[in-house]
């Protein structure tokens, strides 16, 4: 009797050298892992190898209706694309040739297997794909992947993954990239559930994402709060179609995150968020009132957090280019206590953008000094718990105040390295609009961040010549001094060419794009010397703006 599956045991290079092609479902959601899982991946490939030991990557589960159809991944799509990622990443810093070509046919169908111009190996959804063929399946396209913005976030998460592994990738020698994807090819493997058709699979795919793992906040509390409020089968209805709206609105995933912002202000520590909704929130005001009023309160400010819409007359517009500011931020825990202040703080023009300011001071202030993710979200809750018992935020040593010891050490990190693309954008975003003629600049527009001194050199260039030591390369490459701002057509252009090559495409229209990039105009050259003094220059100015000790 057939159970309408059956399990192998796969490695990874044979599921990747297939001549049939893995395709995402309409039902899946977008690409979702976050840096942190991403590197922990290749922290595991990496342990395994180191004990020279098989490494288990799970289950994965497809279905192919016919021979002719692509292969349809029901579960597994986090760890396939990203070990897709990998493999790019791996390809396009390989040195070798036959290594290269070997990990590209893991992302695209050599010749002799095409069944048509050109296979990819693996196919996401119709919003990350575009990113996904343009950045990691194209070969040598993942450098690029600090030049594109995308508003959309399951794309954002695969090119700030792609940085991310790329920058851990790059600190290893080219000897451990090459043992590490040995390793993979040879030791790495999975089981394969083949599904009968798109029904059973539809069921495992149910199944797998709401048995083992926590279920999304929209799939757990809709139907409970409906339950608690007591809706009949029209009100239900009626109900549902507002539920609905406010997922289009926001999103899924933006709904997901505004519902457990909810809970996170409202519920108590200890708690799963559906006997936070049921305990802590529906009893003051009821199901009912908490659907009708609240929520439509939440989405409205919550929309206006994340962009999707202007504000009106009431909000004034340093208020808004701090908040388009704190967009520009790699976490956004942030939102929290402003998703508080918006429902039940001062929102005249002066009290707000004086919250506002300080908010942004706060959470800079938490990406440049605090790595920690858990203490930035405690430090959040403080903000939104003492905005919610009404507490004067101006008082001496409130949580939305910097301490002397925070502040200090912010005004340190300034001049410091900064680690990631998004650090190095949002922080060059946020002192282009203290420059001369500066304007705060949206975190989605097409603003990318260009080094001056590249961050890798090519031999007998200019830039060789001058920055002859390697240390004082590494030191200043990722710092404040040698950022700007470009169009993403002129970072394109101006690449790693020499510096008077990209001075011009700086200036081609007499004005630069981006006021960052005006003092750029009155130098000759791109010295260690004028990186430093220019590191101090825009330093301080982020100090006056944000009221640090020099």
């Amino acid at each position: 009797m057939s159970l309408g599956f059956k399990a192998q045991e796969i490695s990874v290079r044979e599921l990747f050298s297939e001549a049939d092609s893995l395709l995402m479902p309409p039902y899946q959601r977008g690409y979702s892992w976050t840096e942190k899982e991403a590197i922990e991946l290749i922290g595991d490939l990496q342990d395994a190898a180191e004990r020279n030991r098989p490494y288990f990557l799970g289950a994965i589960v497809v279905v192919q209706n016919s021979a002719k159809d692509p292969v349809e991944v029901v579960d597994g799509q986090q760890r396939l694309a990203t070990l897709s990622m990998l493999f790019a990443i791996l390809r396009d810093l390989s040195p070798l040739k036959d290594e290269s070509n070997r990990l590209h046919e893991m992302l695209e169908t050599p010749p002799k297997l095409m069944r048509s111009a050109k296979q990819w190996r693996l196919t996401l959804n119709n919003v990350d794909t575009p990113i996904f063929r343009e950045v990691i399946q194209k070969r040598g396209a993942t450098p690029e992947a600090e030049h594109y913005i995308t508003s959309s976030e399951t794309p954002q998460h695969i090119l700030s993954n792609t940085q991310a592994m790329r920058e851990y990738l790059g600190e290893m020698s080219v000897e451990e990239r090459s043992k590490l994807a040995t390793y993979i090819f040879r030791q790495c493997g999975l089981v394969r559930v083949k599904v009968e058709d798109r029904d059973m699979g539809y069921t495992v795919f149910r199944v797998l994402n709401t048995r083992g793992k926590q279920p999304s906040a929209n799939d757990i509390l809709k139907s409970e709060l409906f339950e608690l409020a007591g809706f009949g089968v029209d009100d239900a209805a009626i109900h549902s179609i507002a539920w609905n709206k406010f997922g289009r609105r926001l999103n899924s995933t933006g709904f997901d995150e505004l519902l457990k912002f909810i809970w996170t202000i409202h519920g108590k520590p200890g708690d799963d968020i559906l006997s936070g909704y049921r305990d802590h929130i529906v009893p003051e005001i009821t199901a009912r009132v908490f659907l009708e009023d609240m929520l439509p309160r939440y989405v409205d400010a919550f929309e206006l957090i994340l962009g999707l819409r202007q504000p009106g007359q009431g909000f004034s517009r340093g208020a808004w280019n701090h908040m388009l500011h704190l967009r520009s931020l790699e976490h956004s825990s942030w939102r929290i206590p402003v998703l508080k202040y918006m429902m039940s703080g001062d929102l005249s023009p002066d009290a707000l953008e004086r919250f506002f300011k300080r908010i942004e001071r706060v959470a800079f202030a938490m990406q440049f000094t605090k790595p920690d993710g858990n203490f930035r979200l405690r430090r959040y809750n403080r903000i939104a718990k003492a905005i919610e018992a009404g507490e004067n935020l101006d008082a001496e040593e409130s949580p939305l105040d910097l301490t002397p010891d925070e502040a200090t050490i912010l005004s340190e990190r300034v001049e410091g390295r900064f680690a990631t693309y998004r650090q190095r954008r949002a922080l060059s975003i946020r002192v282009n609009s203290i420059v001369n003629n500066g304007v705060a600049v949206a975190h989605d527009s097409d603003a990318t961040l260009e080094h001056v001194l590249p961050r890798n050199i090519p031999a007998n260039s200019y830039w060789s010549k001058t920055w002859k030591s390697s240390n004082e390369h590494r030191e200043l490459v990722d710092c404040l001094g040698n950022f700007t701002l470009l169009t993403n057509a002129e970072n394109q252009e101006a690449d790693r060419n020499d510096f008077n090559i990209k001075r011009g495409i700086y200036f081609r229209n007499g004005e630069p794009s981006f006021a960052l990039s005006k003092d750029i105009q009155s130098y000759e050259e791109w010295t260690p010397e004028i990186v430093k003094k220019r590191r101090k220059i825009l330093a301080d100015l982020l100090r006056k703006e944000w009221s640090l000790p020099a």
